[in-house]
């Protein structure tokens, strides 16, 4: 089993989301996260026009899924189609190994919690 965590900016987090579920695997968890790169961030105008904010952060999501080793590419490419368009700084794709994965309400382990 592997865990793919996909940092994609707020404003594709619904675009990957509905992407991902086309794959056919059972859920996601989704987390409003704050996150600084190597791109400026936007400077917005603040009160009358007159002043100016720079945030310290980008606002982007982190979605997490845990799959069969078997979806990984096909999620992998859901995700980079529905949330790259070619330009820098559009997000991370980590992919680590799951040990072991326990539903707490049925106590069933392995794949078949998934």
């Amino acid at each position: 089993m592997k865990k793919i965590e996909a940092v994609v900016p707020a404003s594709k987090v619904e675009a990957v989301a509905s992407a991902i579920l086309e794959t056919g695997i059972g859920g996601m968890t989704i987390s409003d996260t704050k996150g600084r790169g190597i791109l400026e961030r936007p400077v917005f105008a603040s009160g009358r026009g007159t002043g100016a904010y720079r945030p310290a952060f980008n606002v982007n999501a982190t979605i997490m899924v845990v799959s069969k080793d078997d979806l990984v590419d096909k999620i992998v490419e859901k995700i980079l189609s529905a949330a790259s368009t070619g330009a820098t700084g559009e997000g991370k794709i980590f992919i680590t190994d799951v040990a072991e994965t326990i539903d707490i309400g049925s106590k069933k382990r392995g794949d078949s919690t998934l």
